[in-house]
């Protein structure tokens, strides 16, 4: 009994609490929702700026219209192959037509048939056309959009690209320097986020073309042609060098960052020190 009396009593738990902390949770998840929200509306919008709801596919190369060139690019891919199992350097050249006759007929470039043709090369660049299928807005669910006022849309990038090509760890890569398309203006964020197109395909170590891919030593580009190149005694290009140094580089800074943050609160802990003693004294 005597315990019970000296006991101190509990306070009475606020209701006020709890409501705060729903409060708080229903605030946090309007502003969650609200910014989705925005963040669609703005999408949407920025899409329509340059795309169009009708599809404009790529031209698709027909073999029965060039039945002679397509022969001569099986001869010559079959030659550029028995030349690098027996490690003779070599090069082929492709021409536009030799490009847009491999996308339409190898299974390894189905993917790019009607997204990508190409019309011209330079000793800089590809051109062509290009078609690529974006986020529909027909898919939203119908309050969504009518909420948001989101109009319900296909949208489908039509246009031309310029692209360099480039070869590094075994894989071909096609790098879109810039696409105009149809109507509009692209924005830098967006074709910065489908610049990089990986042209070989993500295919299995062991198979036979990514075993040819990774023995290539250069690919370059010449008035008219895409250029393959093998060589015995050069070396593929890789970026792990350039991704070590980047990694060394990053490493360096951080290093530094925890020297000047070390340093900042050595500094601190005197300044505040001698401040205290200041106080001190004056008291």
């Amino acid at each position: 009994m005597a315990e019970d009396l000296n006991t101190p009593a509990q306070p009475p738990r606020s209701a006020f609490a709890g409501c705060l902390i729903l409060i708080t949770m229903g605030i946090v998840v309007l502003i969650i929702v609200a910014s989705a929200g925005w963040a669609l509306k703005k999408q949407s919008t920025a899409l329509a700026d340059f795309t169009d709801q009708e599809p404009l596919p790529a031209p698709i190369a027909s073999v029965e219209n060039h039945q002679a060139e397509f022969n001569s690019l099986v001869s010559r891919l079959a030659h550029f192959e028995h030349e690098i199992e027996h490690k003779r350097p070599t090069e082929i050249a492709l021409s536009p037509s030799d490009l847009n006759l491999a996308v339409a007929n190898y299974e390894t470039l189905s993917n790019f048939r009607g997204q990508l043709s190409v019309d011209t090369i330079t000793d800089q660049s590809l051109t062509g056309r290009i078609h690529l299928p974006l986020n529909s807005t027909e898919k939203l669910p119908t309050f969504v959009t009518s909420i948001l006022k989101i109009e319900r849309r296909p949208n489908n990038l039509n246009g031309s690209f310029t692209a360099t090509p480039a070869l590094t760890n075994g894989k071909l890569i096609l790098t879109l320097k810039s696409v105009t398309p149809t109507q509009g203006k692209l924005p830098q964020p967006f074709l910065d986020g489908i610049s990089r197109l990986l042209l070989s395909g993500e295919l299995p170590e062991d198979s036979t073309l990514q075993t040819l891919l990774s023995k290539l030593t250069s690919v370059e580009l010449r008035q008219g042609a895409f250029v393959l190149t093998y060589h015995p005694d050069a070396k593929a290009p890789s970026s792990m060098k350039e991704a070590d140094a980047m990694a060394t580089k990053a490493k360096q800074f951080a290093a530094l960052g925890a020297v000047i943050l070390i340093l900042t609160m050595i500094l601190s802990f005197i300044v505040i020190s001698r401040w205290k003693k200041s106080r001190r004294k004056q008291s």
